[in-house]
């Protein structure tokens, strides 16, 4: 056991390293633990919203307010600047905030989607 929870802890540690170099290429030095928990936050709130505006338990107007919103914080964590490629994903069935792997490289240790798009609140646990 004492290994499976020394790997998450490699993994968590690099995705935080990797979320620190996202933050400095705006001239942002929030550490990457701090940075990982308000994205988990903006995502949890996003995803709520996707959610329902996928499933038609709430209008398209909704969905562009809650955009603008986890758009207007993303810019205030990283400390006014959006790093190159960040996004937000309108796809529920996947993390909401990404960043493009099509319109730049993903740093070392971030996360990805089966496409390749880094996870800026990626989970990271063992798996059942």
């Amino acid at each position: 056991m004492k290994t499976e929870i020394e790997w998450i802890q490699r993994r968590r540690a690099a995705h935080h390293a990797a979320l620190e170099t996202l933050a400095r290429e705006v001239g942002s030095n929030t550490p990457g633990l701090k940075l990982w928990r308000k994205l988990a936050r903006i995502e949890r709130e996003t995803y709520a919203v996707c959610e329902k505006y996928s499933n038609g338990q709430t209008d398209f107007t909704s969905w562009e307010k809650t955009k603008d919103w986890a758009k207007a914080e993303l810019v205030k964590l990283f400390g006014g600047a959006l790093p190159h490629g960040v996004f937000i994903n309108g796809d529920p069935r996947g993390h909401m905030l990404k960043l493009d792997c099509d319109v730049r490289s993903i740093p070392e240790g971030l996360e990805r989607d089966w496409g390749g798009n880094g996870i800026l609140a990626a989970t990271i646990e063992l798996e059942d």
